[in-house]
């Protein structure tokens, strides 16, 4: 669920588009009222407040959403260092290690998604490109 929101996240662009729109119902629903057009008024100035409503909910829910997965990643990362996830004896080693491989690959790109949608000030950013970072040494060393 948590990746299906991450593809919902309105950037920069969208929210300004949303809120001039927000803005142009407020000028409207204004223009009704003055016109004596109550209903129209009333539609225009609710939309006027929905719009931005809906779009931090939407903000809320997406920044949430990133840092779920970050955390799952960053989780999956130390599990993996512990050794706490089972290894397959019936695999030969070179197949584990193509195995693991391509799971820390998995993980480094589901940290550099979220990466993208975290903002640049937000405290826990250093902690996931640190993360991420890591990650790479590690993969270019194996």
């Amino acid at each position: 669920m948590n990746r299906i929101l991450l593809l919902l996240v309105p950037d920069k662009w969208a929210s300004i588009l949303l809120l001039l729109l927000a803005f142009l119902s407020f000028l409207l629903g204004v223009l009704d009222m003055l016109t004596r057009d109550l209903d129209a008024a009333r539609t225009h100035l609710t939309v006027s407040l929905g719009i931005p409503a809906g779009l931090f909910v939407l903000k809320y829910l997406t920044l949430n959403a990133t840092y779920h997965v970050a955390e799952s990643a960053q989780r999956r990362l130390h599990q993996h260092i512990q050794g706490s996830q089972p290894v397959d004896p019936q695999l030969p080693p070179e197949q584990a290690r193509a195995r693991e491989r391509a799971e820390m690959m998995e993980l480094a790109e589901d940290l550099r998604q979220a990466l993208t949608k975290i903002p640049e000030d937000s405290p826990v950013r250093p902690k996931y490109e640190a993360t991420v970072g890591y990650i790479e040494r590690a993969l270019s060393r194996a």
